[in-house]
């Protein structure tokens, strides 16, 4: 009588667990996934080289480790660095930056860039260092912040490896409102001045 008692009581405990299980959840509830934004320069397209177009190699820029990454970096004060909550670029800040040069560079007959493979033999090779590609609220937290590009160029012959030149870029746009996709938006007009001051210095500098 005891060994039934004691069974019924089992049976009724493991009942109530899997009844208790099956309405409430142990594990934590997912997270909205993160809106995804990436520049709106087009997808690199095959291109006939021009006889004469002198081509250049697009190295990978270098890039301190904050702005190396997806994520959309903002600065409340010029010094602070934070990301943008819910929302990523939809690849690392150097990729998109090489990939904008090097479409920018199609409008251009004299260059042509490229990324560097194996059996790629080109003159020259472009380093650039990205120092800054964040939006910043120069003006405060409650206002429309600045979306910032710095980047450093550096311009070497590949057989020489002796240094061509060397030239700073410093562009930037405000931000229509206070929403990512507004800084995202002013973000990539400042890219979009920034890689075509770096092909107009190019251009120029592999004319003379």
């Amino acid at each position: 009588m005891i060994k039934s008692k004691r069974f019924f009581y089992v049976v009724s405990t493991l009942t109530t667990l899997i009844t208790v299980s099956a309405c409430t959840s142990l594990l934590p509830k997912p997270k909205p996934a993160p809106t995804v934004y990436r520049l709106s320069i087009p997808s690199i397209s095959p291109t006939t080289l021009v006889k004469n177009s002198t081509v250049i190699n697009i190295e990978f820029p270098q890039a301190p480790r904050a702005l190396s990454g997806t994520d959309i970096v903002l600065s409340p004060d010029g010094r602070r660095l934070t990301a943008a909550a819910s929302a990523t670029w939809a690849e690392p800040v150097p990729n998109q930056i090489r990939h904008a040069l090097i479409e920018t560079l199609v409008d251009y007959d004299n260059i042509t860039g490229v990324i560097p493979k194996g059996g790629t033999r080109a003159p020259y090779r472009l380093n650039m260092q990205i120092r800054r590609f964040e939006a910043e609220f120069d003006n405060g937290e409650e206002f429309a912040p600045n979306a910032l590009v710095q980047i450093n160029a550096a311009l070497t012959d590949t057989k020489s490896r002796k240094l061509i030149g060397i030239h700073s870029v410093n562009t930037d746009k405000r931000a229509d409102t206070l929403s990512v996709s507004a800084i995202v938006n002013a973000q990539d007009e400042a890219t979009q001045k920034a890689m075509k001051d770096i092909a107009i210095w190019l251009d120029g500098l592999l004319a003379e």
